[in-house]
């Protein structure tokens, strides 16, 4: 068998079923063998950047809990392709990145897109090294399935996280054999079980303490037995707080979940990790600086703390105070509930209201409005239309930081961000990677502003091809919001390289992507205008849709670096 077409068999074997990318002269064997011998179950998704392809893929494997794999052709491909994987490995997302290179024979010797290091050329091993758990430069058969099952182990166990193999054009012909059960009995094993010291130790402090805190990360959802975690939760009524990553990993409408941690944290959320929570259990969070809140503090101050994750490393708090449960954490829950079995507990009511940061303008900034619409009003009407089931995906920025604080998630849903190299344009892409391969009746809603719209807007198109019920909604304020409050707060409100001298019509970029038949298009100025959108589209016939919200005054968003002690809170959301 060819290594081309090796790939596309491990690939069907492990239920990969798309591959996203752009073809090219160096990576256009394996897309042959996709037509070949893909046969329905793994298929070829055209973005239209290798950027968007890496973006697509990642966000696929954190919605679907599986492999993502991309790739693109040597020179302008790969080095597109590696800016969405270093998200992946910032955040361990499970993603293989197959990258086509040149001929070996012409490697260092002046080859086109030549990326040997020699020279003046790239060297894309080192580089691709810097950015993923495995990497490796294929030269030989003999070496081929041994660094194939790395990558692919690499990428899914322990600690997940991105692996790249660099391909030069010649060796994709190059004829490997059959897979090796070797190969897939490595592939099939489970995770290494968690000490049951360690978990019933984690047990009996939860008997003594008196208040203690779930704390949710994204590493819930990735780990072996995400069911397992929130039925614990729920049997057990412990108060459960999410970071901005993990928010829909507990049911929002739940009566022991409290909401968010971290940057974009709840005030009352908060206020309970420092005066009432006596016993912290993190569970899959490195708790960065996105996710910490208040909790780096009162951990460094005394407050027990036990920390569940697949790697202790990962955490970035370091105290004598926090003990250390290494494991897959949805093993070590399936353990807890073993335990819960034979010694019950069950924690007592819980005294909290919610509250959150009171929206508030940005003085200085009045002249950009396009309407009177806020933001803060527009994110409460789009909470009251969502789908039923699906995805909502949000984009760096102010739309974010205000629909993570202010919003719930349905119960169907999940949510995702990417917050570890916090790209601008990542929901656009992603999406679609959300969409493909969820039941039929899911939908995928894309919060996203303007300016980052403009980064990867294009990939609307892919949506279009797809025929996918995505709805990018466009928060317009015809600006980097973001930076403007940055600058006001930061730098006496001298405002540089923030905003759009010539407005973009959105719906009319949209609808040149697109007709009629293919694409649903908006506009809202006001609260009655986007009630009536969010109807039309979502009683509409399934298509890609976009909708463009012009916006008022600028919000200061509920970001915790931009709040202080004057700061208003509310028991009410904003109507």
């Amino acid at each position: 068998m060819k290594l081309c077409d090796a790939i596309v068999e491990t690939l069907k074997l492990l239920d990969v079923r798309y591959l996203f990318g752009i073809s090219g002269a160096n990576i256009e064997h394996l897309h042959d063998a996709v037509h070949r011998r893909g046969e329905g179950r793994l298929v070829s998704v055209l973005s239209k950047t290798e950027t968007g392809a890496a973006f697509m893929a990642d966000c696929h494997a954190r919605v679907h809990r599986k492999l993502g794999v991309c790739c693109a052709t040597s020179g302008g491909g790969m080095m597109n392709l590696i800016v969405g994987v270093a998200e992946s490995y910032a955040e361990s997302v499970p993603v293989l990145a197959l990258v086509g290179q040149p001929p070996s024979v012409q490697a260092g010797c002046g080859a086109f897109q030549d990326s040997s290091g020699q020279g003046r050329s790239i060297d894309a091993l080192a580089m691709w090294r810097a950015a993923t758990k495995y990497c490796a430069l294929i030269d030989t058969a003999e070496q081929w399935w041994e660094q194939f099952t790395r990558a692919l182990c690499e990428s899914l166990s322990g600690r997940p996280g991105p692996s790249a193999l660099l391909i030069p054009r010649d060796k994709f012909e190059m004829e490997v054999g059959e897979i090796p059960n070797e190969c897939l009995n490595l592939l099939c094993r489970l995770p290494a079980s968690p000490a049951l010291e360690n978990i019933h130790a984690l047990f009996s402090e939860l008997h003594r303490a008196s208040k203690p805190v779930l704390i949710f990360g994204q590493g819930v959802r990735r780990s072996f037995s995400p069911e397992s975690i929130a039925h614990f939760a729920e049997l057990t009524g412990i108060p459960v707080v999410v970071t901005p990553s993990a928010r829909a990993e507990y049911p929002n409408n739940a009566r022991n979940f409290l909401g968010i941690c971290g940057i974009v944290g709840l005030p009352s959320v908060h206020e309970y990790l420092e005066e009432q929570a006596d016993l912290y259990i993190l569970v899959g969070t490195s708790l960065d600086m996105m996710s910490r809140g208040p909790l780096n503090k009162c951990i460094e101050a005394g407050r027990k703390t036990y920390s569940i994750n697949i790697d202790p490393d990962s955490v970035h708090i370091k105290s004598s105070y926090v003990t250390e449960v290494t494991g897959d954490a949805g093993m070590v829950f399936e353990q807890l509930l073993r335990f819960q079995e034979s010694k019950p507990y069950h924690h007592g009511p819980i005294n909290y209201r919610k509250r959150w940061v009171k929206p508030k303008c940005v003085a200085g900034l009045e002249h950009h409005a396009r309407s009177k619409l806020l933001l803060s009003e527009a994110i409460n009407v789009i909470s009251q239309n969502m789908p039923e089931r699906g995805h909502i995906v949000l984009d760096a920025g102010n739309c974010a930081a205000t629909a993570l604080h202010l919003s719930d998630v349905p119960k169907s849903m999940s949510s995702t961000i990417a917050l570890g190299m916090g790209g601008m344009g990542y929901s656009i892409a992603g999406a679609i990677g959300a969409q493909l391969g969820s039941p039929s009746g899911t939908k995928t809603i894309v919060f996203v502003g303007d300016a980052a719209f403009l980064m990867t807007g294009f990939e609307l198109n892919t949506a279009i091809e797809l025929k996918l019920p995505i709805l990018f909604i466009i928060f317009n304020n015809n600006m980097h919001g973001m930076c403007a409050v940055r600058q006001q707060i930061y730098f006496d409100s001298r405002y540089e390289c923030i905003n759009y001298t010539s407005p973009v019509d959105f719906p009319a970029l949209a609808r040149s992507l697109g007709g009629k038949n293919q694409l649903w298009s908006g506009h809202a100025d006001t609260k009655m205008e986007l009630e009536q959108c969010m109807k039309d589209y979502y009683n509409g016939p399934g298509f890609p849709g976009l909708l463009e919200i012009n916006l008022g005054p600028e919000e200061i968003p509920p970001f915790l670096p931009f709040l202080n002690s004057k700061t208003e809170t509310t028991e009410h959301l904003p109507t």
